[in-house]
């Protein structure tokens, strides 16, 4: 009996990619980050560096080269291993959970839409404020990650609240960009 690997496509019915699929995908990818970060670089800067026209796309760029890399040592493990990750489980349609992430998300919207409030708190000598966007998308995005990802309820929260504050500190106080929700 022979020791074969068997990949699969990426349909909805499938397993994961090869390995080699996967390192062609991660070198295209990095290729193509690098060539955004390098583009974005060179754009002219009118002003701060908040107001820099190429940051979004220099960050952007650099979190998908971070995230090819990643899947490129993935690739390179699996291939070394031989384990295809996977690829032999039947795994089903999960309709119902992708039904129920829908009604999160639209249940989301129509909270952003119809609730508006801003609270302020003084946190190191700088007022930090959290609107209706941070608090509402901190509670939904834990809810969805408690369901999607499985883990702990505090696990979840934790992620949810640094990873929500950062990115709505980042809009509020160095883009100056006003959120969804805020008073």
């Amino acid at each position: 009996m022979t020791n074969e690997n068997k990949f699969s496509g990426e349909d909805e019915n499938a397993g994961f990619a090869t390995p080699i699929q996967d390192m062609i995908a991660a070198a295209f990818l990095v290729a193509l980050s690098l060539w955004v970060m390098i583009e974005s670089v060179q754009l002219s800067n009118p002003g701060t560096l908040s107001t820099t026209p190429g940051l979004l796309p220099f960050l952007t760029a650099g979190s998908l080269c971070v995230m090819a890399l990643i899947l490129g040592y993935m690739a390179i493990r699996r291939r070394a291993t031989g384990d295809s990750a996977g690829a032999d489980e039947k795994e089903k349609p999960e309709h119902l959970r992708t039904i129920l992430l829908a009604g999160f998300i639209g249940a989301y919207l129509l909270c952003l839409q119809f609730l508006k409030f801003e609270y302020s708190a003084v946190l190191a000598g700088m007022e930090l404020s959290y609107g209706a966007f941070e608090v509402l998308t901190i509670l939904f995005l834990t809810f969805i990650l408690a369901v999607f990802w499985g883990k702990a309820i505090w696990m979840c929260l934790t992620v949810s609240v640094v990873w929500i504050t950062l990115l709505a500190g980042a809009f509020r106080y160095v883009f100056v960009i006003p959120l969804p929700g805020s008073v």
